[in-house]
Formats: C-alpha cells, structure tokens, sequence
C-alpha cells in the first residue's frame, strides 16, 4: 500500500463535480427567481394545449412547440420553487436544533445513520435518466425549427446537430454508465468503526460490497468547502459553486489486498483541525468524503461516500 498527502491547507479546485449547494440561489430568491419562469411556463404549456385561445396569426410554431417550450420554462421554475422551499425547511430545522444541540451538529446537520451509509447508485440512474428526458425535451423544439419547418439554413442545421452530439449523446453516455455501474455493483455502504468521527481522531470504517477481481483500488479521503463565486466570462458575469479540496490523503491497493468477499477495513488518523469540521446544513457546505475507484474488468468501480467527521466541543 501507498499513501500521499497534498499539503497542508493547499487550495485545490475540484472540476466536474456536482457540489452540495447545488446552485448559488437559495432561499427566498430562488423562490422568487423560479415564479416567473413558473407563470410565463404555465401559460405557453396551457397555450400549445390549447387551453388558452390566441389568435392564430399570432403563432408562427406548432402547438406542441409552443407547448414544449412552456413545459421547459415551467420546470425550470418549478425546480428553482422547490430548491429555495427546501433551503427555508433546512434553514428552519437547522436554526431549532441548534438551539438545544449546539454541541451536537452530527444530531442535525445532515440525515445521518449511526452505523454507516449507502453510496445509492440506483438514485443516481433514475437522476441521470431525468436529466436526460429533459435533455431531449430541450432540444425537440430546436430540431423540429431546423429539420422540418423549412427555415432551418444549413449554418441552423449545422448548430442543433452539434447541440445534439454535445448534450443527447453526453447526457445517454452518463445515464448508460450509471445504469451499468448499478447492474454491474449494486449499492455499496461503508459501515462507521463509531459515530460520529472527530478530527485529531481514528477514522474507522468497512467498505462491503467491492468487486472481487481487481486490479487496483483507488482511496481517497479529502475535506472540500464549496464558495460562492462571481467570474467574469467575455461581457458577463457568471455565479457558481465552486469546490476546493483543503486536505487530501490518497491510498493505492493492488491486486489481492481486497478480501474475497468484497469487505475492506480502513483506519486514518484524521487532522488535528477544529475548522476542518463538517457543515453540510449550511450553504455553501463543507464536508468529508471517501471516494472509490477500481480498475476492474469492464465498467470500472466507483463509489463516494459523505462522512460524519466533526470538532470536539
């Protein structure tokens, strides 16, 4: 076995990842952002459905154009309603607990189970196979103005073609890969040594369900904090999440090291750093996590894995 440590308090951004936060809106301003796209959606969707009568000198679209367009604008606002509507209920609960719990953020700040915790890889196909429908819903419209009502030019064609390789191939490639990985693996959970973990401690944990033929199994442990941040992209400005990993501690298996059955025993001694302590209730979030890969015939392995690692009161 190896092991390498990035330096201590090193900044490293960590690319092409979902982060915690999610989005840089949370809140009453993502309720208040989403209401429009809502309304103005609600009413083209009600339009191609012909629920609302306009004149048809007014249309230049199908219906069903019209009508995906307005479903589009609808979701989008739908989805910005029911993220700030979650962020004011985490708030609340959060805001409560603190209150009699202070000591004890492990109680509140995230779902946790005592004795360990499921890396859902069938939650991730269902996701994946959203994101995908509502890729292809997005571009239906795109596609029917270059191909079939007889405006699209060759340069409009051109576009929607490379749109669809981009996002329809890209989208059926991350749903098809995690349909495999679940397939191939199932659900895997790393079970806690105890609970919750503290820094300058043990982290202690079994990892049950790896596949028995690898190559080499790849550990990483790190602690990330998500920022907000404004950059500035040709005349406009751009808001994102962006993660920066603040500590990292990799470990390489070979071949054999893994038992039989699947199960691997891990301990690490965590960093002596009180403002290294998990905060996954707060926005942006700081967290702990153990990421997996193995190099394994076929479809390679992965797993990631939130970890309840906190300061000592």
């Amino acid at each position: 076995m190896t092991a390498r440590v990035s330096p201590p308090r090193e900044q490293i951004v960590l690319k092409g990842r979902q982060p915690v936060s999610r989005t840089t809106i949370q809140g009453w301003p993502s309720i208040l952002l989403g209401s429009p796209f809502a309304g103005m959606g609600t009413y083209f969707f009600l339009m191609g459905l012909g629920e609302i009568e306009v004149s048809p000198s007014k249309v230049h679209a199908p219906m069903w154009v019209i009508a995906v367009c307005g479903l589009m604008f609808l979701l989008a606002g739908l989805f910005l309603i029911g993220h700030g509507l979650v962020g004011l209920r985490r708030k609340a609960k959060v805001k409560k607990a603190k209150a009699t719990r202070s000591s004890s953020p492990w109680l509140w700040d995230y779902e946790w189970q005592a004795l360990g915790i499921s890396d859902n890889k069938l939650k991730k196909v269902v996701n994946a196979l959203i994101m995908l429908s509502v890729v292809i819903v997005f571009l239906a419209p795109f596609n029917w103005w270059a191909f079939y009502s007889g405006d699209g030019r060759v340069l409009v064609k051109i576009i929607v073609v490379l749109l669809d390789l981009a996002f329809g191939l890209g989208g059926g490639y991350y749903f098809l890969n995690n349909l495999a990985l679940y397939l191939k693996y199932g659900n895997s959970r790393l079970r806690f040594g105890n609970f919750p973990f503290y820094l300058g401690g043990k982290l202690s944990v079994s990892l049950a369900g790896l596949p028995t033929e690898i190559n080499q199994l790849q550990l990483d442990l790190r602690f990330i904090e998500e920022k907000y941040e404004t950059r500035q992209r040709g005349d406009t400005k751009e808001s994102k999440v962006v993660c920066y990993q603040l500590y990292h501690e990799g470990r390489i298996l070979n071949d054999g090291q893994v038992a039989p059955s699947g199960k691997l025993s891990l301990e690490w001694d965590l960093p002596d750093e009180p403002e290294w302590t998990s905060a996954l209730s707060q926005r942006p979030a700081c967290f702990w996590e153990l990421e997996v890969n193995a190099d394994t015939p076929g479809v390679d392995y992965h797993s990631c894995f939130l970890l309840p690692v906190y300061a000592r009161a």
